[in-house]
C-alpha cells in the first residue's frame, strides 16, 4: 500500500512539473510550423546590408552582390530598400522633397541604383554624401504564396500586394515587410558590407559603365 502511494505521488509530481514545460515549448513549435511552406520545407529570406556612404555624392552607384546568381535572378523575387536619415523605403521610389526619383536594376552579381530629376525624369540628380546610408536586399528563397509573388506588378493586379494590404502591411516600409517576413520565414542574415567607390580608370565614367550593361539589366519595380 505504501509502495502504491509513493508511485502515485511520483506520477502526480511528474504531471505537475511536465505539463507547464509542455505548454512553454508548444508556442515555439507552432511558430516553427508557421514558417513551413506547403511542401513541408522551411521558408527562407536572405538579408544583405550594404553601406553606400562611400559611393556618394553621385547620381548612381553599383553594388557587387554575388548572391544574385543566374538561378536567383530567374527564379527568386528580390526586394531592394534604400535607407536615408529618416526612412528605409522600397526601390524604386520618388522623393518629392528633394526632387529625385530612385530606380534600381539588377544583373548577375550586380545591382545598379540611379537617381534622376523629378522635373524631367532624364537629368541626372546628384545625391549629397550625407543623405543616404544603406541598401537592404531581401532575396525570397521560397515558393510560399504568402511571400512569393509578382512584386513588380501594379498593386491592384498583384495577389501578393492584396494579401499584404488585407494584413495591414506597408510593403514600401522595410521595417513593416521585415516584420511580416519574420513571422513566416527564417531570416538568413548574410552580413553587412561596405561598398567602396569605384576606382577611376581612364575616361570611363559611371554613365558609360551603366550604358554598356543596359541591354542586360533587369528593372525592379
Amino acid at each position: 500500500m505504501q509502495l502504491f502511494t509513493i508511485i502515485w505521488t511520483l506520477v502526480c509530481a511528474a504531471i505537475i512539473i511536465g505539463y507547464p514545460l509542455y505548454l512553454f515549448n508548444r508556442p515555439s513549435s507552432l511558430a516553427n510550423f508557421s514558417k513551413e511552406n506547403t511542401s513541408g520545407l522551411f521558408n527562407t529570406v536572405e538579408l544583405l546590408s550594404f553601406d553606400v556612404t562611400k559611393q556618394l555624392p553621385g547620381w548612381s552607384f553599383t553594388l557587387d552582390v554575388p548572391q544574385i546568381t543566374e538561378e536567383v535572378l530567374s527564379n527568386n523575387p528580390i526586394l531592394f530598400y534604400l535607407e536615408s536619415k529618416d526612412t528605409c523605403l522600397k526601390l524604386p521610389f520618388n522623393n518629392a522633397d528633394m526632387g529625385y526619383t530612385a530606380n534600381v536594376y539588377k544583373n548577375i552579381g550586380k545591382v545598379y541604383v540611379t537617381f534622376k530629376s523629378l522635373n524631367d525624369g532624364v537629368s541626372n540628380f546628384y545625391v549629397p554624401y550625407n543623405h543616404l546610408s544603406k541598401v537592404k536586399i531581401l532575396i525570397i528563397k521560397s515558393k510560399d504564396q504568402r511571400i512569393n509573388g509578382d512584386w513588380g506588378a501594379k498593386p491592384e493586379k498583384s495577389p501578393i500586394h492584396r494579401r499584404l494590404r488585407r494584413a495591414g502591411i506597408n510593403w514600401n516600409s522595410y521595417e513593416d515587410i521585415l516584420g511580416y517576413f519574420s513571422n513566416i520565414a527564417v531570416i538568413d542574415f548574410k552580413g553587412h558590407f561596405v561598398s567602396q567607390a569605384p576606382k577611376r580608370t581612364g575616361l570611363k565614367t559611371k554613365s558609360s559603365i551603366l550604358q554598356s550593361n543596359k541591354n542586360r539589366l533587369y528593372y525592379t519595380g
